[in-house]
């Protein structure tokens, strides 16, 4: 334990550190929030504790950004369509966040006019977009971060919790598959990079267990190079792994980080949230892996909990890491979403149908891959 959170890793030889990478989880700036009279980069003070010693960050904004004007595409279910000013990035620059992840499933709520004003409002603050707009046609777009030195870490954004994935011949979010994850790798090898970071939306809400068809896909991103990949989209902290590689130091996997700010909080244990932050030494190789506890306040955004409640926080997160490591999370999770998954999927549907009738229902239908047939088949047949 250290004054700001949990040691997971540190090297064998003990090396100075010369720079500081934080990964955080959703940034969702919209809904019931409560924004000081400061401004949005005073609503980030409460986390400034433990940013200070953070050279760069790394988090995924979880809306579209100036989208108000643009015409919203209807629901096809129950949830939200959410947008943020442009000012929201204030609180972003407050904590050092030179590229976002957007490869999540509320990047194009405004349609594809959405997603490029999102992105230009990014680019306009000198931030980074990372993980939507692109067809696959292309090489996955990634970010080359320049520390001091020989420091360059190299990031890329994707998800498997989304229905609006890229294809060859449409432009969407980048999808989180192997085949993606290592030509990512080998542009940011070529760019220089000596840390490969990889953001995935990927989780599942109602639950602080992995879908374990997401583990998989998290170990296989990480066994193919990566050096860190964590996730987020179910607003609860999940548990970690440390994958040992025999050529190189150990790769680690964050199943979920739970989020750094949120105006939607469904119940108290999405007001709990982490910080990866990865110290590099000298050569920009792992030195130090530590986990820093985040508490969302009544006002919606994160702040620095007390010593009580980040024990409690981590204490969380090691009883989470141990069932991945037992494997008796996989159990858990189809738990978790038995309770109420056939009514929620009937509410859906009735939903869906105000929303936009028979199409409606088709889009519902259309929006059902294997993974939700597995949950479904788990939620009725235990």
């Amino acid at each position: 334990m250290t004054p700001r959170g949990l040691i997971l890793w540190e090297a064998p030889r003990a090396e100075p550190i010369s720079a500081r990478i934080a990964i955080g989880g959703d940034f969702l700036p919209a809904g019931k929030l409560s924004l000081p009279a400061g401004g949005w980069r005073d609503a980030a003070r409460g986390l400034s504790a433990h940013f200070a010693d953070v050279a760069m960050s790394f988090v995924n904004l979880e809306c579209a950004l100036d989208a108000e004007t643009l015409p919203a595409r209807p629901l096809s279910g129950i949830g939200t369509i959410v947008s943020a000013p442009a000012d929201s990035l204030d609180f972003l620059a407050a904590i050092e966040s030179s590229a976002v992840c957007i490869a999540n499933n509320h990047i194009f709520d405004f349609g594809h006019a959405g997603a490029v004003r999102t992105r230009q409002t990014l680019t306009h603050r000198g931030i980074v977009p990372l993980g939507a707009g692109g067809t696959l046609r292309g090489t996955p777009e990634v970010f080359v971060w320049q520390g001091p030195g020989n420091v360059r870490v190299g990031f890329w954004a994707a998800a498997s919790a989304c229905r609006d994935l890229a294809t060859r011949k449409s432009p969407g979010v980048e999808p989180a598959t192997v085949a993606r994850a290592l030509q990512a790798l080998t542009t940011m090898k070529s760019h220089g990079a000596k840390l490969a970071v990889a953001l995935l939306h990927a989780g599942c809400l109602r639950t602080s267990r992995p879908d374990p068809a997401d583990v998989e896909r998290m170990d296989a991103i990480a066994r193919c190079g990566f050096d860190l990949v964590a996730a987020s989209h179910s607003h609860r902290i999940s548990g970690a792994k440390l994958l040992a590689n025999s050529d190189r130091s150990p790769s680690f996997c964050f199943y979920g980080l739970g989020s750094v700010a949120s105006g939607y909080v469904a119940s108290p244990l999405e007001r709990e949230g982490l910080i990866v932050v990865a110290g590099l030494n000298s050569r920009g190789h792992l030195a130090r892996i530590e986990v820093r506890p985040v508490w969302l306040a009544k006002t919606g955004f994160g702040k620095v909990p007390s010593p009580e409640t980040s024990a409690t926080i981590l204490e969380r997160f090691r009883t989470l890491s141990d069932e991945i490591a037992d494997g008796t999370y996989r159990r858990l999770f189809y738990r978790d979403l038995s309770v109420g998954l056939v009514r929620l999927q009937l509410r859906d549907t009735r939903a869906a149908f105000r929303n936009l009738g028979l199409r409606g229902i088709v889009h519902k239908v259309a929006r059902l891959r294997l993974r939700h047939v597995r949950r479904l088949v788990h939620g009725v047949i235990p």
